[in-house]
């Protein structure tokens, strides 16, 4: 039986919230470059899947039958913020303490450890947690930040290691600012029309629409007509862990509009090829990304839809995905698992339902599927730092079809083919 996750609030346990601020924010113009993007819908939880790319194996990457699920083993309900807290810290022994434990001046700051026991070293885990529509239901101007930066063992505010999210509501009428020092900042209108405006100029947003702004000193200060909410993610928690400062644009404002969007997703959609790829999505790039072709340098955006009765089969990669719930009717959860079995199917997975405008985090590595069991379309906007790993080529988006194929082959893909 699938077991229907219903652990939002207990994974609720580490958000911040400021409340109502002042006024400025900023422009959108030019350089929209649509490459391709995703979206999905209802949940709070745990992870979802959220890379583009197609599926390279012969076998379709979309079952149209709900009831042949991916899945060996039993369905777990999604964890909570206390199953993170008792880990154990590593202690691997060093060497330098041995030889000279009274060393000073730069020789006072060296270790040295064995390779193979800290080639892989115990890191706090990321947390399959959410930050819910509920917790911003209040009706009060307010920024709510999903901060699980005591969980990630970091003295910032911090969603993942790279990345934070949150979201920004303003009531019709009223005025909030927001500010990172981050190298981009992408904002998602989840409802309401409005203005934002900074140094970088002023732009105008509606439903379903998203814009992405680089680096800039001061507040962006949004104005809502009507009573709005932005989802918000940026990369300060990056710079804050190399201890630097962005200085340098390296990509104009960039606005999607809604319309346009969706507009790409209808011609995607009827692509004779749309049946055998792993979803329906168009990757958000950028004019100044042509070798990435994600959203920033950094971050990465896909709009992605489940139609209904439909498995997604699963999927997984480095990047850590916080997936944005735009809309979905029942029986519309991912599915998730360190592992799959010989046969592609996740073993012992964790479900975590969809929930129209919560977020939820996708940790790295973790294989998922996405399903649809209902009668609703679903959707959901990931965003990721996989713009960082694209560059380092290191974001290794792995399909199950295509994995077991190799596996049966007798042969284990280390990268993917690059000639």
């Amino acid at each position: 039986a699938i077991l229907c996750s219903r652990a939002l609030a207990d994974s609720r346990s580490r958000f911040s919230v400021d409340r109502k601020d002042s006024v400025p924010y900023m422009p959108f113009r030019n350089t929209l470059s649509l490459v391709s993007i995703y979206l999905m819908g209802h949940g709070p939880v745990l992870s979802s899947g959220s890379e583009p790319g197609t599926c390279s194996s012969s076998d379709s990457c979309l079952s149209q039958s709900p009831t042949e699920l991916p899945v060996i083993g039993r369905v777990q309900d999604p964890p909570a913020a206390k199953n993170y807290e008792n880990s154990v810290d590593e202690i691997p022994k060093e060497y330098l303490d041995l030889i000279d434990a009274n060393r000073t001046g730069w020789q006072a700051p060296g270790r040295v450890y064995e390779y193979e026991s800290v080639s892989n070293p115990k890191l706090p885990p990321v947390p399959i947690l959410a930050l819910g529509s509920n917790d911003y239901a209040e009706d009060i101007t307010r920024t709510y930040t999903a901060d699980f930066s005591e969980l990630l063992q970091v003295s910032y505010p911090a969603t993942s290691p790279n990345l934070l999210a949150g979201f920004v509501k303003i009531m019709a009428g009223e005025s909030s600012s927001t500010q990172a020092t981050a190298t981009s900042q992408a904002f998602y209108v989840i409802k309401g029309q409005g203005t934002s405006d900074s140094e970088l100029g002023e732009i105008s947003w509606g439903t379903g629409d998203l814009f992405v702004v680089p680096c800039m000193d001061g507040n962006i200060t949004h104005h809502a007509e009507e009573t709005a909410v932005l989802y918000w993610v940026h990369d300060e928690p990056l710079l804050r862990y190399l201890g630097v400062k962005a200085n340098e644009k390296r990509f104009e404002p960039t606005l999607y509009t809604n319309e346009t969007l969706h507009e790409a997703m209808e011609i995607i959609k009827n692509d004779p090829d749309a049946v055998s790829r792993n979803r329906i999505g168009i990757l958000l790039g950028n004019k100044d990304t042509s070798q990435t072709k994600t959203l920033s340098h950094t971050l990465w955006a896909l709009l992605n839809t489940i139609p209904p009765n439909v498995v997604q089969k699963p999927h997984k990669h480095n990047s850590v995905a916080l997936d944005l719930c735009i809309t979905a009717g029942r029986d519309t959860y991912t599915l998730m698992s360190r592992q799959i079995d010989d046969e592609g199917k996740l073993v012992d997975p964790v479900r975590v339902d969809w929930l129209p405008g919560s977020m939820f985090v996708t940790p790295p590595g973790w294989w998922h599927s996405h399903i649809n069991e209902g009668d609703t379309p679903g959707w959901v906007l990931p965003l990721q730092d996989a713009g960082l790993y694209t560059y380092q080529r290191s974001l290794d988006i792995r399909f199950s079809p295509q994995t077991i194929a190799e596996y049966k082959q007798r042969r284990i893909a280390g990268v993917m083919d690059q000639f």
